[in-house]
């Protein structure tokens, strides 16, 4: 109960800003799908005027829109790219604002009567929490953008896509994941550096100048054991891709779980209230 009180009060700490996020991701989105259906549109009608094109040639000669042109709109990337970028943001601040913030709340948190590893766990589930809403409103997105384009756009400029492609194409392929594999890949490693992160900052925070030093130190090694199954493939060209990606998900649990380890004894030990 007190892990669970926790993720609550990480996320109201948090909620204000993320639905400010998810406002500007959702209008950059929707703007992006109205502007790139209007371009497409009014160059095709004005190439087949010029042209004296049907709508059939016109697209047997330069093709037609499909979901394809909406996901490579500069504004639909950069609404990705800055969300991402906030939520990187966050998993620093989410430490660092209670440390530097009014009062050090974080003497605060850790003088409560619970496990000090439930405070790393709750701020690592918030940000979990985060990513998979905002996914969730990604795909809620991208229905409505395919709704405003054939608004737009005559049926027969038009081109249906299945689900499995659209979301086979670029990021969406690394966000949304086709196989159980992929997910725990894509998902695993990410767990995996938040944790990192996490672990990096209490070493800063435990050790001060010193802490930097050894963060640095840390996040390299984890970095490079991550990367052991590229170097053992490169050196021997043995396995089969699907095994090298299993090692990869086996190399995030063991980066993950070490994470936590050293975090729940610096908690305990380095950090004195």
């Amino acid at each position: 109960m007190n892990y669970i009180k926790l993720v609550n009060f990480e996320v109201q700490r948090f909620l204000k800003l993320f639905v400010a996020l998810v406002v500007f991701v959702s209008v950059a989105q929707i703007i992006a799908a109205v502007s790139s259906a209007w371009s497409y549109n009014n160059r095709a009608e004005t190439i087949m005027f010029q042209e004296k094109l049907l709508m059939n040639d016109y697209v047997s000669k330069h093709g037609n829109y499909s979901m394809v042109n909406f996901l490579n709109e500069g504004l639909f990337q950069l609404s990705i790219a800055f969300a991402a970028a906030v939520l990187i943001i966050y998993v620093f601040f989410i430490w660092y604002r209670d440390w530097f913030g009014k009062s050090s709340f974080i003497y605060r948190l850790l003088m409560l009567p619970t496990e000090r590893r439930h405070i790393y766990f709750a701020k690592l589930t918030t940000i979990l929490l985060f990513v998979f809403v905002l996914l969730g409103v990604q795909v809620l997105l991208i229905e409505v953008a395919e709704l405003i384009v054939k608004s737009i756009l005559p049926a027969e400029l038009y081109a249906e896509q299945g689900v499995i492609f659209t979301y086979s194409y670029d990021v969406l392929e690394i966000l949304f994941p086709q196989s159980m594999l992929g997910f725990l890949l894509s998902y695993g490693i990410g767990t995996a550096l938040v944790a990192t992160l996490f672990t990096a900052i209490l070493l800063e925070r435990s050790f001060h100048l010193k802490g930097i030093i050894l963060a640095g130190i840390y996040i390299t090694l984890s970095q490079a054991f991550l990367f052991t199954p590229i170097l053992l493939q490169m050196n021997t060209n043995y396995f089969y891709m699907s095994e090298i990606l299993s090692m990869f998900v086996v190399t995030a649990l063991i980066i993950f779980v070490v994470a936590v380890f050293l975090a729940n004894y610096l908690l305990k030990r380095k950090i004195n209230v």
